[in-house]
């Protein structure tokens, strides 16, 4: 289990970083496909939290219930995105970075209840939580504020977004493979 686990960290990293490097490049191509793109990214990364959280429910201290909730609520705006329910752009942003705002909170502040207790928790893995949830936070307050200032920012924000989550997954599967050497 710990090498697909491996697998799909080294994945989606390449992924994520690959799309995020074209949005970054590209600001055309991200601006007529955003909702593909981020359809996209929810679902894996939804696909990824759902298998992530029944292959590690049984460690202890592990936020197995978070992390699921976390997968289901992204596959559930995979459907909210493609079903194009927003009126507006400013809509979808304020969606989309609500959405990461929420998870960069639960990120770094969800660790103080028993269900979630950081205790035998690595700490490496400590510090990538931590700048995962500050990234996730300030890139949602980004995407939801830059559409109100200038409107073809956001869709930068949208690549650094992607580029640095592909960033933690590389980051993360390399400290995996440190863990498995030791």
């Amino acid at each position: 289990m710990a090498i697909k686990l491996k697998s799909i960290f080294l994945t989606l990293g390449i992924f994520y970083v690959l799309i995020g490097a074209l949005g970054i490049s590209n600001i055309g191509f991200f601006n007529k496909n955003i909702e593909y793109i981020i359809s996209i990214i929810l679902f894996l990364n939804g696909i990824y939290h759902i298998f992530y959280s029944m292959t590690n429910r049984k460690t202890p201290y592990f936020h197995w219930g978070l992390v699921l909730g976390e997968g289901v609520v992204e596959l559930l705006s995979v459907a909210v995105v493609l079903l194009n329910t927003f009126t507006s752009q400013l809509f979808f942003t304020s969606y989309i970075g609500g959405l990461l705002c929420l998870k960069g909170l639960v990120l770094i502040l969800g660790r103080d209840n028993k269900l979630t207790s950081w205790e035998s928790t690595n700490a490496k893995v400590k510090v990538l939580v931590i700048i995962k949830g500050l990234l996730h936070f300030l890139f949602g307050s980004l995407i939801i504020i830059l559409p109100l200032l200038a409107d073809k920012a956001v869709y930068v924000v949208f690549g650094w977004y992607i580029l640095f989550l592909g960033i933690h997954f590389l980051t993360e599967e390399y400290i995996n493979n440190k863990k498995s050497d030791v």
